[in-house]
């Protein structure tokens, strides 16, 4: 493909990755806040959220692979459809107390499903297409120089958040919800925009029938290396999720932290995280992408135990520092994994096989957690130490099974 038209597109794919991160870093950070703050949400009903949030994940993937793969010359516009719904929702979530109490709940529930579900959608075609532009040999450059852009992204549109709740007083905490919302909302519309300018500079030259789409499920299923990684992915995302409708539940109820936190937090976990996208990038290069994978799940296993231990903004600030340090590691040898292991006819199914069977185990933990939880506080800790556990086992799995993973 010629070198400036891939330079223009992939410029745009970085504008479009930093308007939509600015947006969806409000819209979906502040939504579990909103829904407790505004529309008075119990840890059951946030456990119900997660479990839509996650569950439709799985959904999305499932469909998604299916559209990607028989509509495979339009995946371009299947990306940009979907891509579309998913963050122009995700800003209205902050609008939902216009409606009655139960209506408002509802509206919530079915928009966070449907933006997740869409947004699954756009992910594969996107992996497919953002496979196809970028090399093997450029993979973990580019994508850690994306990546910390993303997160840079995410931390603007924090501290914009963060912002309005310092600057409005307490008793208008909804009108700075309103603001944030619009905001992120308005970022939606231009990210939308620079979506909808991006090419597909190596469109396949052929589709996918459903009954070879459907073959292509089961032959990855039989790839030993694909199975194994999809299994050990299921299992880190499942004891990841058991404690995923908690935090700012607990943040709010049990430290009487408020929205403030809950920001401040995330931009110290992505500044964090966009340095360890760096320096993880050249450990890679040094050790490989296989042993970063393990040891970057081995250190995400403090973090549920710290938390609880971190009653102040401060330690809940040392926790999320180390967080986002340790997480760039597994995300980054996760994002070369999943788009690398699979032969290149195999990658549709490959993501789709991956996301469907972790997310699907995912939103039956988050449940779990959540209902446990709500039997009370001691309960709700112990959901917290059962995560670090977990990571810790899915650490010693991933060392004895995880895949090599060969790069140019």
């Amino acid at each position: 493909m010629p070198e400036d038209r891939l330079a223009r597109v992939l410029k745009l794919w970085r504008a479009e990755t930093a308007t939509y991160q600015f947006s969806t870093s409000i819209s979906t950070t502040l939504a579990q806040a909103y829904a407790i703050r505004v529309l008075h949400f119990d840890v059951d009903r946030l456990g119900l959220l997660v479990f839509l949030q996650v569950g439709s994940v799985s959904l999305g993937f499932l469909v998604g692979s299916l559209l990607v793969a028989t509509l495979r010359r339009r995946r371009i516009l299947l990306w940009k459809a979907f891509g579309a719904v998913n963050r122009v929702l995700w800003a209205t979530v902050g609008f939902s107390h216009l409606l009655p109490e139960e209506a408002g709940a509802g509206y919530l529930l079915a928009v966070v499903a449907t933006a997740q579900f869409a947004g699954s959608v756009a992910g594969i075609a996107a992996g497919d297409v953002g496979a196809d532009l970028v090399s093997r040999e450029r993979a973990v450059r580019f994508y850690s120089s994306l990546n910390s852009l993303a997160l840079l992204a995410n931390c603007l549109g924090l501290a914009t958040a963060t912002a309005l709740f310092y600057l409005v007083p307490a008793r208008s905490a909804l009108e700075a919800y309103t603001v944030a919302y619009g905001t992120a909302l308005a970022s939606s519309l231009a990210s939308t925009a620079l979506l909808a300018m991006l090419d597909d500079l190596n469109t396949p030259s052929s589709s996918a029938r459903a009954e070879h789409a459907l073959r292509g499920f089961v032959n990855v299923s039989k790839s030993p290396e694909c199975s194994n990684y999809v299994k050990l992915v299921t299992l880190f995302t499942a004891v990841v999720n058991l404690p995923g409708a908690l935090w700012n539940y607990y943040l709010l109820t049990v430290f009487r932290g408020s929205e403030s936190w809950i920001t401040l937090k995330a931009i110290a976990a992505n500044l964090s995280q966009a340095v360890g996208f760096r320096l993880w990038g050249e450990v890679f290069r040094r050790v490989g992408t296989r042993r970063g994978l393990y040891v970057g799940i081995a250190l995400t296993s403090p973090i549920p135990t710290a938390f609880i231990f971190a009653p102040t903004l401060w330690a809940q600030l040392a926790v999320e520092v180390y967080s986002g340090f340790v997480w760039a590691a597994y995300n980054l040898a996760n994002n070369v994994y999943t788009l690398y292991l699979p032969r290149r006819e195999s990658r549709v199914y490959f993501i789709a096989l991956l996301n469907l069977a972790s997310n699907a185990v995912a939103s039956v933990a988050s449940r779990l957690g959540a209902s446990v939880a709500s039997l009370g506080l001691q309960p709700m800790n112990a959901v917290f130490v059962a995560s670090t556990v977990g990571r810790l086992t899915a650490s010693l799995v991933a060392r004895a099974t995880a895949p090599k993973l060969a790069l140019g």
